[in-house]
């Protein structure tokens, strides 16, 4: 996602403690849980060792720890309960981590839902199409990806630490000994994990650009097909989806290459521990077998510690563009006022410009006012600032000089929710949303009432046919949603804008894509608001600015 600010800088270490922080304590649990389980399965394996030594010297008990002894019965019984005990805590684990990452997703993808929605509409309108929808759809589960990684890294070390424990309580030398070497061999790995970061983050950029290119080609379908350049779009395409998945490739090679570097080296580093252990004469044969199996048990966890690191690496870049995103968003948030109102008796232009943040002026010094009921028309020439004024007076963008007001009171004090419900909006084009005739015009706006629904309707010159509607107002649009006339979708654009009875309306090109009999629809019920509700209606055909009160020129 581009904006016109700066993307603010966030570390990998801030993005990962920002998404881990309320889940904390469950974090722990899991860690709690694992490290517990990893101890009764160590006990578990040195119990079976001796229990088969024991067996194989025809030996009826055996030492487990100092003077304490026990017979093989004894630690057949003991290694059941283990058995069972190490069971519960791994279900245990594994459902606290479910739950942890399912809820680690709805929540990144709430906050993201939640800071776009209330961001400026500047900020809104700047991001390239789809960009917003990529970045909640894709990225959440990528770095809940990486959260999974993380504490399957934080189990493998606490496991791998629990069987360290339990190999120092048996043969303090032998553990010793197998854990120097493997830490020493170990850190050859570090070469590739910093390939595998430095790949990666290569491929988020490269992935975003792909992204990019693929909703702007599906975008611009009606001119490719037009222009007959489909050929040359698709191989445009092509090249990126190549270059993309090249790189791809690429952090997957690396990544790869982590687990069998880890385990010649891990399993080397057990040769060498016995190539010591000879050296240094250890004679206890059963506590150095049992360690060994213990050690070469925990290879496995000391594989997951890796795999979480090459992981780290690799979906590192991802998250902190995740968290550069958001905090874009929640740094560009929509001024919300404070001052309430009720009613709209005058709205007044005073030397109000505007300029985008490149700099480029697009209204110079514009001086309006406007009393209740009137219906005024706005004509100009393309770039004149026509749908600038519009968004300026829907409160989505600020003057950069001059000022709004609202009987006398400045439009950016005003309370954001009591202008939204005194202002509507009909745009050039109509878009219907998947549902009932009602929730369209309702538009997610609650306690509209059926009468309300109807009567906008009616003054909207839309008329419902009950062979096509048979459920009123609540028929499932559906296949006759896709089968309204651009007249009929406009009519319910305005209908949709009158629902609520408000104060002020404005339309932009509200006949330009309809025919002379829609058209003549439309400005009937710009007659029938004259007087009552106040209208700014931007058009070009004379038919139209027939309808208002006084037309004002732009540009």
């Amino acid at each position: 996602m581009a904006s016109g600010h700066s993307t603010p800088h966030v570390t990998t270490r801030s993005a990962i403690a920002d998404t881990f922080a309320p889940f904390r304590w469950r974090v722990a649990a899991v860690a709690l849980c694992s490290f517990a389980a990893s101890l009764l399965e160590a006990a578990l394996l040195v119990l079976v060792t001796r229990s088969i030594l024991a067996i194989a010297a025809d030996e009826s008990s055996f030492g487990v720890v100092g003077d304490r002894a026990l017979t093989i019965g004894e630690a057949a019984g003991a290694a059941a309960v283990l058995l069972v005990a190490r069971l519960l805590l791994a279900t245990s684990a594994i459902r606290l981590q479910t739950t942890l990452f399912h809820r680690m997703l709805v929540r990144l993808r709430e906050r993201l839902n939640h800071a776009f929605m209330q961001s400026s509409w500047a900020t809104q309108s700047q991001q390239p199409r789809g960009a917003f929808q990529n970045l909640i759809v894709q990225f959440p589960p990528t770095v809940v990806s990486l959260g999974y990684q993380l504490v399957q890294s934080l189990v493998g070390a606490l496991s791998l630490l629990a069987m360290l424990v339990i190999a120092f309580v048996i043969q303090p030398l032998t553990a010793l000994v197998v854990l120097a070497v493997v830490l020493v061999l170990a850190s050859g790995l570090l070469p590739v994990r910093r390939a595998v970061r430095g790949r990666a983050a290569r491929a988020v950029s490269e992935q975003a650009a792909f992204a990019a290119k693929v909703s702007e080609t599906a975008d611009l379908a009606l001119e490719i097909n037009a222009l007959g350049v489909a050929d040359a779009a698709t191989a445009d395409v092509d090249r990126l989806i190549g270059a993309e998945a090249q790189s791809q490739r690429k952090v997957a090679l690396f990544r790869d290459l982590v687990n069998p570097v880890f385990t010649t080296l891990a399993y080397g580093a057990i040769v060498v521990a016995v190539l010591v252990l000879h050296q240094l004469g250890a004679d206890d044969l059963d506590a150095t077998g049992a360690v060994m199996l213990v050690m070469l048990r925990s290879l496995s966890y000391g594989q997951q510690m890796q795999h979480g690191a090459s992981a780290l690496g690799q979906l590192a870049p991802v998250h902190e563009k995740l968290a550069a995103e958001l905090a874009q968003l929640q740094s560009q948030q929509r001024r919300e006022g404070g001052r309430r109102i009720h009613g709209v008796q005058s709205l007044t232009f005073d030397h109000v410009s505007f300029a985008y943040s490149n700099g480029s002026p697009v209204l110079r010094d514009v001086s309006i006012a406007i009393a209740r009921g009137e219906i005024i028309g706005v004509v100009g020439p393309s770039g004149a600032g026509k749908t600038t004024l519009v968004q300026l007076i829907l409160g989505l963008l600020e003057p950069t000089a001059g000022r709004i007001t609202v009987d006398g009171a400045d439009l950016n004090e005003i309370d954001r929710t009591d202008w939204t419900r005194l202002v509507a909006y009909v745009p050039q084009e109509t878009r219907l949303v998947d549902g009932t005739l009602a929730d369209n015009i309702g538009f997610w706006r609650a306690g509209i009432t059926d009468q309300q629904i109807e009567h906008a309707l009616s003054l909207a010159g839309l008329t419902i046919d009950t062979t096509r509607f048979p459920h009123g107002v609540h028929t499932d649009l559906g296949v006759a949603g896709r089968q309204f006339s651009g007249g009929q979708r406009q009519r319910l654009s305005i209908a949709r804008a009158l629902a609520t009875e408000p104060a002020v309306v404005v339309l932009d090109e509200p006949t330009s894509l309809l025919d002379a009999e829609s058209e003549e629809v439309i400005v009937e019920t710009l007659g029938r608001l004259r007087g009552t509700t106040t209208a700014l209606v931007v058009s070009h055909r004379e038919s139209t600015l027939a309808a208002c009160s006084r037309v004002i020129k732009l540009g």
